[in-house]
């Protein structure tokens, strides 16, 4: 009886480990990929091809938060709430406008701004949304921050250098895609909220992290010139052997 009660409980704790592990390996949501110094339009900045466009900037000592999407009233027109400045740099933006086609490549880019005067200030970020909207200014997607709550560190350069990276999990991802199926022509914003910060602004930008092409290895370039090679020959050799037919019915 002890024997099967063992096994039972064995059981149970493996089952418990795997529900627990398979809801964290599917949380859809935004996640983490890193550090990331890239150099965004920046406040004030204009937007190159190569850079990511400014949609939400937030400050007011010593948290703050804000929020960027669209108005159903009037769905050709932003709809800004909470602690946001610099209305040029609080927009939504277009996939167009960002160079993505694929839910996967999308990247939010977080630029911290804070004192840097001997030691540097870890900032809070407490929430962090992407929203897609529709042509009529309807919400037809969000996507939350998996793990929220987390201190981050100013790692860049100032203002108009970006510290973090995030993406969207494989599960919020196909979510994404679905609806850019159903609405090619979304348009993304943001909600964001932070707390512990002393200076500012904290911004956010949306970019495109698109993959290149592959490059074949070495070893796959010699097998494909010599099957090339080798798809030639055998080409010769038939050509020749229908020559030689073809002259010994003449003789």
């Amino acid at each position: 009886m002890r024997h099967i009660f063992s096994k039972f409980t064995l059981s149970l704790a493996g089952f418990l480990f795997l529900s627990l592990s398979a809801s964290s390996a599917y949380a859809d949501g935004l996640v983490l990929l890193g550090t990331d110094p890239q150099h965004p339009c920046g406040v004030g900045r204009g937007c190159g091809d190569a850079r990511a466009p400014h949609v939400l900037s937030i400050q007011n000592h010593t948290s703050a938060s804000g929020a960027v999407g669209r108005s159903v009233s009037s769905p050709n027109t932003d709809v800004r709430t909470g602690d946001w400045l610099r209305g040029s740099n609080t927009q939504t933006v277009s996939l167009t406008e960002i160079g993505a086609t694929q839910a996967s490549d999308i990247r939010i880019y977080f630029d911290i701004i804070e004192p840097n005067a001997g030691t540097k200030s870890d900032v809070t970020l407490n929430s962090l949304v992407l929203t897609a909207f529709n042509a009529q200014g309807v919400e037809v997607f969000r996507a939350s921050l998996v793990n929220p709550g987390q201190n981050f560190e100013m790692v860049g350069n100032g203002q108009g250098t970006s510290d973090y990276t995030f993406g969207l999990d494989a599960a919020a991802a196909a979510r994404l895609q679905a609806a850019i199926a159903a609405n090619p022509n979304l348009r993304l914003g943001l909600i964001a909220s932070v707390s512990r910060a002393d200076g500012g602004p904290e911004s956010f930008f949306i970019g495109a992290e698109n993959s290149p092409a592959a490059v074949p290895e070495p070893a796959t370039m010699i097998l494909l010139g010599t099957g090339l090679a080798g798809a030639a020959a055998s080409v010769r050799r038939r050509r020749k052997a229908a020559q030689d037919a073809d002259a010994s019915e003449e003789v």
